[in-house]
């Protein structure tokens, strides 16, 4: 037999009515005397319900004997025995209480943290939409009498299309680019080849954007270089401040992913740059700087599907942008007005992109079914037609000397074309992975290819000069920086990552 509570033979062994349990006499009418209940099952007891075991044979216990003698020692070490041992039991009792009382109290903190997650998604719900609601009312007549002034407007604007006056504009801006370009040679202090060569990645910027919908599907560099606008299949444009090394703002209000965003250009205001951005959601919006970020002060929809891909003319009072719809659309910027919407019986299955010629007086797009076509803004005539690629065209831009068009296309080439003979004359093949994004440095000296990876060509011996294979999801575009001095990348991945040589302060 051995006692319930310290676990030794008992000396006095008695044991309970109620719980059957065997003790030792000392310590448990202690126990009682504390507690007034069974240590083991909790039920009320007292000294009548214990039964004293009539044990074979009787320990025979010691004679009285004063402190100072051995047995007496043992007897005060034993009762100190006992003490430690009910205090022990109590303790692991409490031990216990507690055990349950925290896995308690973690399990309402549990559901208290998915409570909070559902309510915020919510409230950033509520918000996106409050601001969409805001955004379109912020541009619509505030009376029936303007509403019908407008529409008068509008129907006298489609009218007059392209008018005079626009024209005259385009005109003398081309007239002055084109003269300087003429006489614009190649900066002394353009990145050499050698320098592009040793390109890699000097620095990245992870984790941009949200993960419900992840990856960069558009950037644009601010005129000083420090300001970059990301766009994402979050439905949310973003500008990040390389300096700072943070997203300073958040521009939400589109409800579907964003598709193309640019920097007005402007480099006269002391306030902040006008930002456009374009989305599936069929709109544009033109964003002003505000008190606190920026504000869409207008929407344009005048188009009935995805807007693919926008543009800003060379005078910087004009966008151009194009969408599903099969239709390219000529908006004056101030007024937030569509001049004209222009349809053509030869384009069926929409455009994918768009980009202004530098002098302003042509506009090249690409379609949905591979063909690259070159518009008269003026006339708004289709006055040339590309055809040789067998994908949709994902990609076009135009050398800043006016000479070169490089095209690409989901069939993995990437064609040359000269605009002064309407003919390709070299072609680039990407044996492996996709392209995404064709984009020239300011002096065409070099040419960007992104898709799977990153690569880069030297203009007239095409050359591949660097092969970059640093991201970890599709590069959707890219950037040059001021004389080449570095290439910065979306994709995907979320991530800004920037390529350039060791020695490059970024």
């Amino acid at each position: 037999m051995f006692c319930s509570l310290s676990g030794e033979p008992p000396q006095e062994p008695v044991i309970s009515k109620k719980s059957g349990h065997v003790y030792e006499k000392k310590l448990i009418l202690k126990y009682i005397a504390d507690y007034g209940k069974d240590p083991i099952d909790g039920q009320d007891l007292t000294e009548e319900d214990l039964l004293e075991i009539k044990a074979s044979p009787k320990t025979v216990k010691p004679r009285p004997a004063t402190l100072t003698s051995i047995p007496s020692l043992l007897a005060v070490f034993q009762n100190e025995w006992d003490s430690l041992m009910l205090e022990t039991f109590t303790l692991k009792q409490q031990y216990q209480q507690v055990r349950q009382e925290l896995s308690h109290a973690l399990y309402q903190y549990d559901a208290a943290c998915r409570v909070i997650a559902r309510l915020m998604k919510e409230r950033d719900a509520a918000r996106e939409a409050l601001a969409n609601v805001q955004a379109h009312i912020a541009v619509q007549p505030p009376s029936d009498a303007a509403v019908s002034e407008a529409n008068a407007m509008e129907v006298e604007e489609e009218k007059k299309g392209v008018n005079d006056a626009v024209i005259e504009k385009l005109n003398e801006t081309s007239a002055n680019l084109s003269k300087g370009r003429k006489k614009r040679k190649a900066p002394p202090n353009l990145t050499p080849v050698d320098t592009i060569k040793e390109f890699e990645q000097i620095s990245v910027v992870q984790s941009l954007h949200t993960t419900t919908n992840p990856g960069i599907t558009c950037i644009d560099l601010d005129h000083t270089e420090n300001l970059i606008l990301t766009g994402g299949n979050d439905k949310k444009a973003q500008i990040f401040n390389r300096e700072r090394n943070k997203v300073e703002f958040q521009l939400k209000g589109h409800t579907k992913k964003i598709t193309d965003v640019l920097w007005l250009g402007r480099t006269d205001s002391d306030s902040g740059d006008t930002v456009f951005t374009s989305s599936a959601d069929k709109t544009i919006r033109i964003w002003k700087p505000a008190t606190k970020g920026y504000k869409a002060e207008s929407i344009l929809s005048s188009h009935s599907s995805e807007v693919t891909g926008i543009a800003v003319h060379a005078t910087k009072d004009y966008l151009v942008s194009v969408s599903n719809d099969s239709t390219w659309a000529f908006h004056d910027i101030d007024t937030a007005q569509t001049l004209v919407t222009v349809e053509s019986n030869e384009v069926q299955d929409g455009y994918s992109t768009v980009e202004f010629h530098p002098d302003g007086l042509i506009l090249g797009t690409g379609t949905n079914d591979s063909v690259v076509r070159i518009w008269d803004v003026k006339s708004q005539q289709n006055v040339a037609s590309f055809t040789g690629h067998t994908g949709r065209v994902t990609s076009i831009s135009f050398s800043e000397n006016g000479y070169f068009l490089a095209t690409a296309s989901e069939d993995n080439l990437v064609k040359l074309w000269d605009l002064r003979k309407l003919s390709n004359f070299h072609t680039l093949t990407i044996e492996e992975g996709k392209i995404n994004k064709v984009v020239w440095d300011y002096s065409g000296h070099y040419l960007a290819v992104g898709g799977s990876d990153v690569r880069i060509y030297q203009s007239k011996t095409w050359n591949e000069l660097a092969t970059i294979q640093e991201n970890t999801g599709d590069v959707t575009d890219m950037k040059f920086g001021e004389l080449a001095k570095y290439l910065v990348v979306g994709g995907l991945d979320r991530s800004l990552r920037f390529f350039g040589p060791n020695s490059t302060g970024m």
